[in-house]
Order: structure tokens, then sequence, then C-alpha cells
């Protein structure tokens, strides 16, 4: 299944120049390992979406902008953990970043795409983004 994975990592380039050093693109083997501690634990509802029944959200928010994303950010994560960004499209590479450069450039992270999901390492917290509806924030289940 690698076929296809960050064919397109010009989509996040403007990203990856801004955080520079602190942004790192993820191999097709580093994304699934993220994705199976964090994503994949999750049900999903019309492929592209996650259930949230059954699982304990911390937050929603009908923000869908950057500064949504930055409150965000702050409120559930470390400025020095590490936060990984899948995007809605498996085209766009992975990427990990510290926490306060997701802050930094938090209208990159929401202006490259119509969805994304950030993982909190440290804290074990997936916020979703959907486009025009805004984040839900909760744990990773066990």
């Amino acid at each position: 299944m690698t076929t296809g994975y960050g064919m397109y990592p010009k989509d996040i380039a403007g990203l990856l120049a801004a955080a520079g050093e602190a942004g790192i693109v993820l191999t097709y083997a580093e994304d699934r390992a993220f994705a199976d501690i964090s994503l994949n634990r999750f049900a999903s509802v019309n492929s592209t979406r996650l259930d949230w029944q059954g699982v304990e959200v911390l937050e929603r928010s009908e923000e869908f902008d950057g500064d949504g994303l930055r409150e965000m950010v702050r409120r559930y994560g470390d400025e020095g953990e590490l936060v990984v960004v899948f995007w809605g499209n498996h085209a766009v590479p992975s990427v990990a970043l510290a926490a306060e450069a997701v802050a930094a450039h938090a209208e990159m992270v929401v202006g490259s795409c119509y969805e994304c999901w950030l993982y909190f390492t440290d804290g074990h917290v997936l916020i979703e983004f959907q486009d025009g509806e805004g984040f839900v924030a909760a744990r990773v289940p066990n």
C-alpha cells in the first residue's frame, strides 16, 4: 500500500519551509506506526471522519481557523511535545512537528487541507479538523 503515499509533499511545502528543522516528513512505515497508536484506535464514520462515541471527548469547537487550532494546541500539548499531523489525502506525507511549531504555523496547517488529524504523542490526545466544521479533541483509547 505504499504506492501513492507522500507523492505530493509540495502541498505542505510552505509549512515545511516555515517549520525548518522542526518539521520531519514521515516515511510510510512511520506514518503507519503512528496511525496504529492513534487514528486506528478510533472507529470511522464515512471513511474520513472519526466516530467519537465511546471515547473521552475533551472539547468540540466550531472554529475552523488557525487561531482555533493554535488555542487547542496550547491547551492539549506541551511546547516541546511531538505532534504528528496526518492529512486527509494519503498522497501528502504525514509530518511530525514540535507543538510550538504547530501553534506558530497553525494557519498553514489548516490552510493546507480540508481535513487533518493531529496526534499529541506524550498526552495521547488526537484533534480532528474538518474544514467548515471545526475541531474535536479526544483522548486516544487504549
